[in-house]
């Protein structure tokens, strides 16, 4: 990458660091879940330092998806309904919706559409994470984050006021490294790196479009899976029934059931949707 355009692409990456450096709460949540003498009241006091996210956190847990016993009132109430093991999910919604709440013009996507999509994938990981034998949690930022690139590529084309679209008649990766010189899921995996998310992420992050890596690692084959799914139904999460892939390596895992499958993808769906609607301010 030439000197100037590697400048820009810092930038960029500096940018949206920055704007979004609430980002590093998911990271450290993370690590403090793990924890074995930590609690609800460790986790209340780290959530404590942004009042938007509290709020937002609350909100989400007062929706019928976890149930529909007394209203939280107040983050420790929330974090004590939702229950210790869904809190990483919980925050993750809450943080992720305002990390994607701009249009990525670029790429042609709504900022709904976009959260929608990355929200979708890490309920579908994190829902099949026992089958594969991996940390639900870990699965889950792997699929909320892993195109959190496009977030900077798209910031820096803005700035730059360049206007040029994705017309998806090229993978999005070629078009980027045409366009730009580097991709996001470089870009994305340089960003976890920055806010201290651990290798177990930023580094599947970095290989999701690598064949090799997906086809030794079950947590990435079943990200491309995800990745089919909602790009064969043009990312329209809200659409009552969607196609199921045809083909995918995924499918052919020993144990694979098409059926029960299909029902996890509606159920990954119907779980976005309530947690949009809550974000919403919808109940």
């Amino acid at each position: 990458m030439p000197p100037a355009e590697r400048e820009a692409f810092r930038k960029a990456l500096l940018r949206v660091e920055e704007l979004h450096g609430n980002m590093a709460v998911l990271s450290r949540l993370g690590t403090l879940l793990r924890e074995p003498d930590s609690g609800i009241d460790d986790v209340a006091r780290l959530l404590q330092t942004d009042g938007a996210l509290c709020a937002n956190v609350i909100r989400i847990s007062n929706n019928v998806l976890y149930g529909i016993g007394a209203r939280s009132h107040g983050i420790e109430e929330a974090l004590v309904k939702v229950g210790f093991n869904r809190v990483l999910s919980l925050v993750g919604a809450a943080l992720s919706r305002r990390l994607f709440m701009r249009d990525l013009d670029a790429y042609g996507m709504s900022a709904d559409d976009y959260w929608a999509y990355s929200y979708f994938c890490a309920v579908l990981l994190e829902r099949q994470a026992f089958r594969i034998g991996e940390s639900p949690d870990d699965t889950y930022l792997v699929g909320l984050l892993h195109a959190i690139g496009r977030v900077v590529i798209n910031d820096l084309l803005r700035e730059t006021k360049i206007e040029v679209f994705w017309d998806r008649s090229l993978p999005c990766e070629e078009w980027e490294e045409i366009l730009l010189g580097y991709r996001h899921d470089e870009a994305g995996a340089h960003l976890l790196r920055k806010w201290k998310f651990g290798p177990v992420v930023h580094e599947r992050v970095a290989r999701q479009k690598h064949p090799a890596s997906i086809a030794s690692d079950p947590v990435l084959e079943l990200l491309d899976y995800a990745r089919l799914c909602a790009e064969l139904n043009h990312y329209r999460i809200g659409e009552p029934s969607w196609v199921a892939p045809a083909e995918h390596p995924w499918m052919r895992r020993p144990g694979f059931d098409a059926e029960e499958m299909e029902i996890e993808v509606q159920q990954a769906k119907a779980t976005c949707l309530r947690i949009r609607e809550a974000l919403r301010g919808g109940g």
